[in-house]
């Protein structure tokens, strides 16, 4: 039943659309809902695993936003890799799949021939994704942070538009790829990603490999054609380059099978690789979320593990009631000094209420993240004092938790001081 459902639909476009559609909810659903109830997109992608695994090995701890399902989505492609090749990267990858879409639509637009480097020039540079994975590890173990979401098109990609002066950079390299990918195939995969260039590493060890029988090959070059990494796989003997994302389009469109899959050697038809794919890739998925070592965030993204108050981790996701109730300072300390309205919104994110409510800070500007973050931190310092009876101060404004705080003209300023 199962061989049959495979060799009528594509397996890989199923669990493609699947995937794009799931991380899509995902990052909405932290962008509707914020932190405290749905978790960052960086929770649900391996590469978190990757950049926090030097900080978790010599430091014992993560990297923000990274927690145990960065580490498990690691580990489970880590295996698939090592039997099935770069098997993320063909059916798993959110951005990957939407070039090669893109790639499709170029195509029924009029775009038939792909824009392509030159042969010596794509050659070398596809050795740049290894440099941008040695800096991005360095760095986020260095700085203990996650540098690369500033740069990152797919962490762009799911924010939809948010947080776009801090990702400005990202946004700019998101447009191009998107861009390049309804002229060429997967620019971005073959010589930026540093994902996909851990998965290169771990393919070269892979027993994954993709053999062509020269007795049975016509040379109808069909298979350079529909290869996404535009590798040369009509003349190879043996299709070991660490480029190759085993998405089988090779082995699916050769005309006379002259292709086929081999693992340890052995030969694998269609169906059995795409059986492998559910037992050892999307069976784990599926039940992995349910285990008791599956984490996607803290109970608090403001306070640690030691019960002390971060302010630097405090985010535009989080609620003002929720700022309220976490640091202990008063809703009435924020109305203070940020000029929030008496009536405003607790359950706002706090990155929307400048903007809601046209709140400006003290350098002009719409009333950020940053604000709250910096008034916390001076609350927390003893900068700031709530005012119990300033009935003997002038002009004074909104006393803290006074009693006998009367503003009946709704100008802010206690009466009793004016």
């Amino acid at each position: 039943m199962i061989k049959k459902i495979i060799s009528r639909v594509s397996l890989r476009v199923l669990i493609q659309a699947a995937i794009v559609a799931l991380i899509f909810y995902l990052a909405l659903a932290h962008q509707y809902f914020g932190i405290e109830k749905a978790a960052s997109i960086d929770a649900y992608c391996p590469f978190g695993g990757v950049e926090s695994l030097f900080t978790l090995i010599f430091k014992g701890e993560f990297l923000k936003r990274i927690f145990t399902s960065s580490f498990i989505l690691l580990g489970i492609f880590l295996i698939a890799t090592l039997f099935l090749g770069r098997v993320f990267c063909g059916y798993f990858c959110p951005l990957g799949a939407l070039q090669e879409w893109l790639r499709k639509l170029g195509k029924v637009l009029g775009f038939k021939r792909d824009l392509e480097l030159p042969a010596k020039l794509d050659k070398y540079l596809r050795f740049a994704k290894y440099l941008v994975l040695l800096v991005v590890v360095y760095f986020s173990f260095y700085l203990g942070d996650l540098i690369f979401r500033n740069y990152d098109p797919y962490n762009a990609l799911m924010h939809f538009g948010y947080e776009f002066e801090e990702k400005i950079v990202a946004y700019i390299i998101l447009l191009l790829v998107l861009i390049l990918s309804l002229f060429s195939k997967s620019w971005w995969c073959r010589y930026f990603c540093p994902l996909g260039a851990f998965w290169a590493l771990v393919k070269k060890i892979s027993f994954f490999k993709i053999k062509r029988d020269a007795d049975t090959c016509i040379s109808c070059g069909i298979c350079d054609q529909k290869c996404p990494a535009n590798l040369n796989v009509a003349s190879a003997k043996e299709i070991t380059d660490a480029d190759c994302i085993s998405c089988g389009l090779c082995i699916k469109k050769c005309p006379k099978s002259s292709l086929k899959f081999t693992i340890l050697g052995k030969t694998i038809s269609k169906q059995s690789f795409s059986i492998l794919v559910l037992v050892l890739v999307v069976l784990p998925l599926a039940l992995a979320p349910f285990t008791p070592w599956w984490q996607t965030k803290a109970q608090s993204n403001i306070i640690n593990s030691q019960g002390e108050i971060k302010t630097d981790d405090i985010r535009g996701s989080n609620t003002l009631k929720y700022l309220v109730e976490t640091t202990k300072v008063p809703l009435e300390v924020f109305q203070d000094e940020l000029g929030l309205p008496a009536n405003v919104d607790e359950t706002m994110k706090i990155k929307d209420i400048g903007l809601t409510y046209g709140i400006k800070n003290a350098a002009g500007t719409i009333l950020e993240t940053q604000d709250f973050r910096d008034l916390v931190a001076a609350y927390l310092a003893g900068e700031i004092h709530e005012s119990d009876c300033p009935f003997g101060e002038t002009d004074c404004s909104f006393p803290g938790k006074c009693g006998s705080y009367i503003d009946q003209d709704k100008d802010r300023l206690c009466d009793h001081s004016q």
